[in-house]
């Protein structure tokens, strides 16, 4: 599933996804194996502007991929917002015609701190989470043209039986590209209620270095 997160190799060492509507997003992996292999384990980061930040930190083994840092003041690169224990969002295969499973994860496994100046400032529930990756299909993509797809679904603040969850996400994950889109929905009166859509569509030239001052966002 890392080639569905991220962009793919040589394109990733030059090329970022560009705005349709919204932010840009640079791949950044560490170890970054090219071609080869992945290791058993490392992490990435989902860049959203050419200054290195803002940014998401995700991580990987040989079990899952999963959540661990995103920003909190969208300027600041020394505010952050990460999980107590890294949140599992897909398992690290799945078959290449098939949906992934549905995970469930306890408030327990979703508590997260905020951070100022590289230091805690408040501990806080997210709640019962649930998360599941798609089957693939076709999509169109923007400058790039018709790729394989799959949507990724987190939902959280869900109740005892992670049913009836307050919020939505839905990022759409293209093979080679990794994310060009992003919905939000809030549940309102029984249904989901579109609130936004972030577009990344556009393959473009440029790369940027993560700008990391905080050892303890990504470490």
């Amino acid at each position: 599933m890392l080639a569905w997160f991220t962009m793919g190799y040589p394109d990733r060492v030059d090329q970022h996804m560009g705005p349709g509507n919204a932010n840009p997003s640079y791949t950044y992996m560490n170890p970054d194996n090219g071609n080869g292999p992945y290791d058993t384990t490392g992490y990435f980061l989902w860049i959203k502007g050419a200054s290195g930040y803002p940014w998401d930190v995700k991580t990987w083994d040989t079990n899952y991929i999963y959540d661990r840092t995103t920003e909190l003041v969208w300027t600041d690169p020394t505010s952050f917002k990460r999980f107590n224990q890294d949140l599992p969002i897909s398992p690290r295969c799945i078959a290449k015609k098939k949906a992934g499973p549905l995970l469930l994860i306890p408030a327990s496994g979703s508590i997260y701190q905020k951070y100022q100046n590289c230091q805690s400032i408040s501990t806080n529930p997210l709640g019962n989470v649930t998360t599941q990756i798609s089957a693939p299909f076709n999509a169109k993509l923007g400058n790039v043209g018709r790729v394989s797809a799959r949507a990724f679904t987190y939902m959280y603040s869900c109740d005892v039986n992670y049913a009836n969850c307050k919020y939505k996400e839905i990022f759409s994950l293209a093979l080679g590209y990794g994310q060009y889109d992003w919905k939000y929905y809030i549940l309102q009166n029984g249904s989901y209620v579109f609130q936004k859509e972030s577009i990344i569509n556009q393959k473009l030239p440029g790369q940027t270095s993560p700008s990391l001052p905080c050892p303890n966002s990504y470490q």
